[in-house]
């Protein structure tokens, strides 16, 4: 008999001293059975921090954990029976839950974590990649009517917000534009820009076409001036491009009816709070833009200034683009290319019959553009221009670079096939029997074998019980497991503690050492800020805050 959704899950939620599951304590842990409401909730002792720093978001203070004990291997096999957290699929919100839980077992020599399997749901929810820290669990839920938000975090009561969350969503994946909540569905044809910009594309859809690419730069023209200066938000990048189009005197093709048809194939779900002070402006035919709102009036001037310096030094750019690139034919701006099977559109900065050109007020990543490219080129050639604002107010730098873009040759794979064949021919290790007398590490067991040709195995450590996929050549030449391997541990914490001071320069050089950062794990993590101005604190993610490097409440 089928279970129904109380019965397939439960929720878990841990409060933290911090992000760094290797460094910070894991304070508490709650769990909640949808079915029969039953609700866990267990203190845990400092062990790896002397004080609690995360009492402003949770609440959790030293002496509330002066009594606390430590999880027992008893105490984790009574919770895995009593929340069947062996049979049902645990849910968090975000990855930290996991990774928490995963490596205070570990620490602790405890077993229990190989029988879990956790899902995340926030991969469900699609969004940019610069949304500023705005896609909250408490944001959803209170687009959705759920009751009961804290501003002081408790893990009993985000699990039944959470699960309140996943039920409202039901199973359907959200889309969030410009602060927008959307519910996906399969008639929307997804913008091509998403796919760079939307880092949880790629845990929704697989069908993308496989790519290779070369990255070659071809001009490099500085312009000298005294008044260069990047504003926050994207409004330097939009200015410029304005700018461009302005002075190439592009024609603009209006694809705005057909896009708003687009977007109302999405089902709307609410608005989520901006975490910036929008700004609001007119783009004027002459390159500059003018306020909407009286108060931005000041910061469009300043804005303005930058504009008037850099329309009277561009002129070799723009000349270059015209006959360079697009070879004084005409030039299209927000041309719209589909794609052959109708499921992605692509809007090009500037295109026409032979080329296009996309525009970015930043260095650019090519393993993130190569999707959006591939769609906006159509078999054209592909150029990308970037922003180099190291050298600013004296100095500015842009660089065009020709992307050569290809589907990845069939051929070249059909021959790694027939390598692969013929060694296969001349190895004697085609049983799973010989392939585990084979491998070097003798605490390691074979789980399952797929062949040289099917190049994948599955190793079981018998120390720490966890399981895990690799290559073929990996299986037979690996000396140790990698998650109970002191040595391996000891190499990342040593990796990591380097990769935060070089962070943490960074940060200060950036902020002009008005930002002090704690918790670093990874670019893609968040890190805990505090600006040391207004004593302002947030969390943010560590790579979004170099991009922004500055307070959001006193934009210091």
């Amino acid at each position: 008999m089928e279970r129904n959704i109380d019965q397939k899950y439960v929720v878990l939620d841990v409060e933290t001293n911090g992000l760094s599951s290797i460094k910070d304590d894991l304070l508490s842990v709650s769990i909640y059975k949808p079915d029969d409401e039953k609700m866990f909730n267990k203190f845990l002792p400092l062990e790896l921090n002397s004080d609690v720093y995360t009492t402003y978001i949770n609440g959790i203070t030293k002496k509330d954990l002066k009594n606390a004990k430590p999880f027992s291997q008893e105490e984790i096999y009574s919770i895995i029976k009593e929340f069947e957290l062996d049979t049902r699929t645990i849910l968090t919100f975000g990855n930290l839950d996991e990774r928490f839980i995963k490596n205070y077992l570990k620490r602790k020599k405890l077993k229990g974590y190989e029988r879990m399997n956790f899902y995340n749901f926030k991969h469900d929810i699609i969004s940019s990649s610069f949304t500023g820290g705005n896609v909250t669990k408490d944001n959803l839920c209170a687009i959705y009517g759920i009751d009961n938000i804290l501003e002081v975090h408790t893990g009993s009561n985000d699990c039944l917000l959470e699960w309140q969350l996943f039920k409202k969503m039901n199973g359907n994946k959200l889309l969030i534009t410009n602060n927008n909540v959307f519910e996906l569905n399969n008639d929307y044809i997804i913008p091509a820009s998403y796919l760079s910009t939307y880092p949880n594309f790629k845990y929704c859809f697989t069908d993308f076409p496989k790519l290779e690419y070369n990255v070659k730069v071809v001009k490099k023209i500085e312009i000298n001036t005294k008044k260069m200066k990047k504003f926050e938000t994207n409004i330097s990048g939009m200015t410029i491009e304005h700018l461009i189009n302005t002075l190439l005197n592009v024609k603009e093709i209006d694809s705005s009816e057909f896009l708003l048809e687009n977007k109302r194939k999405l089902k709307y779900i609410g608005r989520l709070p901006s975490m910036y002070d929008e700004l609001l402006v007119n783009f004027n035919n002459d390159g500059t833009i003018s306020a909407i709102n009286e108060k931005d009036s000041d910061k469009v001037k300043r804005i303005n200034e930058v504009i008037e310096e850099l329309k009277i030094n561009i002129k070799p750019l723009i000349d270059y683009i015209k006959q360079s690139i697009f070879k004084n034919k005409e030039i299209l701006s927000q041309e719209l290319v589909f794609s052959k099977d109708k499921k992605v559109l692509a809007k090009c900065d500037l295109s026409n019959e032979k080329s296009i050109l996309e525009i970015k007020s930043y260095k650019f990543k090519m393993e993130k553009m190569k999707y959006q490219l591939y769609y906006e080129s159509n078999n054209r050639k592909c150029y990308v221009m970037n922003i180099d604002w190291s050298k600013a107010p004296q100095k500015l730098t842009f660089i065009i670079s020709h992307i050569n873009l290809n589907l990845k040759d069939s051929t070249r794979k059909n021959a790694n096939i027939q390598n692969i064949k013929k060694i296969k021919v001349s190895s004697k290790i085609d049983t799973k029997q010989e392939y585990e007398n084979n491998m070097k590490c003798k605490y390691l067991k074979l789980i399952e074998f797929g062949g040289l040709l099917n190049n994948g195995v599955k190793l079981q450590c018998n120390k720490c019980k966890r399981k895990w996929n690799t290559t073929y050549s990996e299986g037979l030449n690996i000396k140790k497991c990698p998650f109970c391997a002191n040595e391996i541990n000891a190499f990342y914490e040593s990796k990591l503690e380097n990769k935060t001071i070089k962070y943490e320069e960074k940060v200060k050089k950036r902020s002009n050492g008005n930002i002090e950062i704690k918790n670093y794990i990874a670019s893609k993590e968040n890190v805990n800020a505090k600006c040391l101005n207004c004593n302002y604190e947030w969390a943010i993610r560590a790579d979004h805050l170099l991009e922004r490097c500055y307070c959001p409440k006193c934009k210091k």
